[in-house]
């Protein structure tokens, strides 16, 4: 068999097709077999069909013979998080809850992946009902991080992360509602986006999620919300046009806030804080104006809110199962959703309303920047069998500097920017900005990659990890 590259990037892709030294058939069976090997040990497995995947590289491997490829991307591997329908596949939610129903259709993003020649290899583990930032699931188990199996991947898009480092795919789409692509692209090394709400269609629609990509590289993060950021009639939260790349972005005349502690939740860890001062300080010297906020205008009942407000969103999939289903859910998330017994429609109103004022103060606080400089998250790693890294804080302590981003509707993005040097996982930075200015964020992630200095030294995709 032709050898196949350890990380399944676009651009290594792409040129050993184009020279015929591999094609899109041998890619996808090593993508296979990583998915059953290294990222199913992890747990990070959530379902796969070889048939569906092969049938993909065989339409693809003929397109790159004919010379009528699809764009950059044809022939890439693509994970997608369990909880996206593909047509044939079971789809859990994360959770034993559910009987993991066969999907009769394939969702909105998956549809465009197809559509730019991606070949769809898996689905990958989540927690029940997308309700944790960690990896901890009633159906999978505790899924587990390919940089050090005792450590979280993150969450909710827990397995995403595994798949690419461990090239099992080139590029894993996840959904983030209050920071479930970034998180777990951090904890994992990888470069995301979590774009402005509705730039990728999804469905079924709703204003509250984002589908968003993670991969080793900006460039394929930018390719593939390229692929998939366009308006889609299945979805009237969509946004009209599509994603347009801002290929003249430079630091320069650009006023970023520095953010780099949050009064609530995880405190920031010395690692964490020395990444945000590393990349501000390469954009200060590109000629960014760099002034530093102390926090963002939110207190803890705000941030209470984001906790609620979640949970609202997923409890009809939860109260909608007959009681013995719900016996089966992870007791954590259990217990989440059974607090909300004690709630009137008229707290939840007032949940919703709290969102919409603090997300207005916060939108006009940041009104005279471009963008905002922060963690991704307030620490670099956590405990594998924990659901965040301080239960004490909450269930939600590491999702300060993530969240709002969710609430405004503005693009955020991350990249790793320090090698902390003892061989773990590269520390991350998140850059956000107003709606609609993707091109501008991923322009300054793709600044910081370039700038940070170091190649990233990825895990072996053939390591046992955990049983």
């Amino acid at each position: 068999m032709p050898e196949v590259p350890l990380r399944l990037g676009q651009a290594a892709l792409v040129a050993g097709y184009r020279e015929g030294r591999f094609s899109p058939l041998e890619v996808a069976r090593t993508a296979l077999d990583r998915a059953e090997g290294g990222l199913a040990r992890l747990n990070g497995l959530s379902s796969l069909d070889h048939e569906m995947t092969m049938e993909a590289a065989r339409a693809s491997a003929a397109r790159w013979r004919e010379n009528r490829v699809l764009g950059p991307l044809d022939g890439v591997p693509i994970s997608f998080k369990d909880s996206f329908h593909i047509k044939g596949l079971p789809r859990w939610h994360g959770t034993a809850c559910h009987p993991g129903k066969l999907s009769a259709a394939d969702a909105l993003p998956v549809r465009g992946a197809r559509a730019a020649g991606m070949i769809p290899v898996c689905k990958t583990a989540m927690p029940d009902f997308a309700m944790l930032m960690s990896g901890l699931s009633s159906h999978h188990g505790i899924i587990r991080n390919a940089w050090n199996p005792d450590d979280s991947p993150g969450g909710s898009s827990s397995g995403a992360g595994p798949s690419v480092v461990l090239g099992a795919a080139g590029v894993a789409l996840g959904t983030d509602m209050v920071g479930s692509v970034r998180l777990p692209a951090a904890l994992s090394g990888l470069a995301s986006i979590k774009p402005t709400q509705g730039r990728i269609a999804y469905d079924p629609p709703g204003a509250f999620r984002s589908a968003g990509p993670m991969a080793a590289s900006v460039d394929e993060v930018e390719l593939t919300l390229a692929a998939l950021g366009h308006f889609a009639e299945g979805d009237h939260f969509s946004a009209e046009g599509g994603y347009r790349p801002d290929p003249g972005c430079r630091p320069t005349g650009r006023r970023i806030a520095l953010w780099r502690r949050a009064g609530w939740g995880d405190a920031t860890d010395a690692e964490t804080l020395a990444a945000v001062d590393l990349a501000a300080g390469l954009l200060a010297d590109r000629g960014a104006e760099i002034v530093e906020i102390a926090d963002l205008e939110a207190d803890a009942q705000d941030y209470e809110a984001i906790h609620w407000n979640m949970l609202h969103v997923g409890a009809p999939d939860y109260f909608g199962l007959p009681p013995q289903a719900r016996g089966r859910i992870h007791p954590v998330i259990g217990a989440m959703y059974e607090a909300l017994l004690t709630q009137t429609a008229i707290f939840a109103a007032g949940v919703r309303h709290r969102l919409l004022v603090a997300s207005a103060r916060i939108a006009a606080q940041l009104a005279g920047f471009d963008h905002v400089l922060s963690p991704a998250l307030p620490v670099r790693r956590f405990a594998a069998d924990l659901p965040c890294p301080d239960p004490g804080l909450g269930m939600a302590s590491h999702q300060a500097f993530a969240c709002w981003f969710n609430q405004t509707g503005w693009p955020a993005a991350t990249v790793p920017v320090l090698d902390p040097g003892d061989g773990g996982v590269p520390v991350s930075v998140q850059i956000a900005g107003k709606r609609f200015d993707d091109g501008g964020v991923i322009g300054l992630a793709r600044v910081l990659e370039a700038a940070r200095g170091f190649d990233i030294r990825w895990p072996s995709p053939f390591a046992e990890g955990a049983q």
